[in-house]
């Protein structure tokens, strides 16, 4: 028997980038827990923040943004860049983090981050106090250290990225694989 839980915010797990914006000058990383892919052509990344972030604010400035996949270990950094405003700190400063130059965008890159990103803005939409910012990726980057060994995929294991499940407040990792998508499910013969 299944129980009403109400209208939720939550979808179990949700990626736990951090989100730049700015110039290489004055820039600005925030803990982004609402934000996905939208689209594969083109290649999109919708995410949603509150109208009176600092980074919101740049992101129009610059008409970009770059999503930057942390591994698990950098959990402190993530929840750190999430409980403070760059208003207020520097976040960089604060958590040794370093900026490296995108090189399709103008808002720069962390380059402790494993996994990057460079979006440009194509569409807001309003959704209550929040703003849905959708990004075209025009260019992805991984260290080496995370690719397969073909040398043209992100393993997701060696990438360890970090999870949020936000009902429950914490950080995970991602567990194990199950089955080959677009694969397994050729195994349940059509009824005929």
């Amino acid at each position: 028997m299944k129980r009403a839980l109400g209208p939720s915010d939550r979808l179990y797990p949700m990626p736990s980038p951090l989100v730049v914006a700015g110039t290489p000058d004055l820039a600005d990383a925030m803990a982004v827990a609402w934000i996905g892919i939208a689209s594969a052509t083109p290649p999109s990344v919708a995410m949603a923040l509150r109208r009176t972030r600092h980074t919101l604010t740049l992101i129009r400035e610059q008409g970009d943004f770059t999503v930057n996949v942390p591994s698990t270990s950098q959990a402190a950094i993530v929840d750190h860049c999430g409980l403070v405003s760059g208003r207020d700190h520097d976040k960089f400063a604060e958590t040794g983090l370093t900026l490296a130059p995108s090189s399709a965008v103008s808002s720069p890159m962390i380059a402790e981050c494993p996994y990057n990103m460079e979006c440009r803005v194509t569409h807001e939409v309003e959704i209550g106090e929040y703003v849905l910012v959708i990004g075209e990726v025009v260019e992805t980057h991984a260290d080496e250290s995370v690719l397969d060994e073909t040398g043209t995929r992100v393993d997701i294991q060696a990438l360890d990225p970090l999870v949020y499940i936000a009902g429950l407040r914490e950080y995970r990792a991602l567990g194990r694989k199950v089955a080959d998508a677009f694969s397994v499910g050729k195994t349940i013969a059509p009824k005929e």
